[in-house]
């Protein structure tokens, strides 16, 4: 059985790269340009607190990643394929946040149809005036639509 063996220069070229996006400000230089290509002073005006030598390093070492044209870095092909590799690694992240999170208020959601199920037949017997009773169960009912937006919401708003 014969097994398929990378070239040694297409493995080291290949180290090379994973190595450059091993870095967080390399990986964030490339987020940044995923959305246009920006100048040297654009890409540190939008990474906040990295001086000049430091960019000028990291942008150097990532010639296999970006060119440069017009004074403007855009990427490479190799560099498109990062920012596709990175940019699905983040939605990953977010997803499976998503999933277990959402998971939760399902679990809670549940919790509260089951209480309600539970304490609106309480109510018919505690409370004999029917009108009485049917305001409990609005209000239980309301109440359990307003922790279910409540906790949806804090969902939606952490992870959007």
């Amino acid at each position: 059985m014969l097994k398929n063996k990378p070239n040694t220069d297409e493995s080291s070229k290949e180290d090379e790269i994973f190595k450059l996006l091993t870095h967080p400000i390399r990986r964030n230089i490339i987020k940044v340009l995923g959305e246009r290509d920006l100048t040297f002073s654009q890409i540190q005006m939008e990474l906040g607190s990295i001086d000049s030598p430091t960019l000028s390093y990291h942008l150097k070492s990532m010639k296999e990643l970006l060119t440069q044209r017009d004074s403007k870095y855009t990427f490479s092909d190799i560099g498109r394929a990062a920012l596709v590799l990175l940019t699905k690694t983040d939605h990953s992240f977010k997803i499976s946040r998503y999933r277990r999170n959402f998971f939760y208020a399902y679990l809670i959601t549940l919790f509260c149809w089951i209480t309600a199920e539970i304490f609106t037949p309480l109510a018919f017997w505690f409370v004999s005036p029917k009108q009485v009773s049917n305001i409990i169960i609005q209000i239980i009912i309301n109440g359990i639509c307003t922790i279910n937006l409540i906790v949806l919401g804090l969902l939606r708003g952490r992870y959007t």
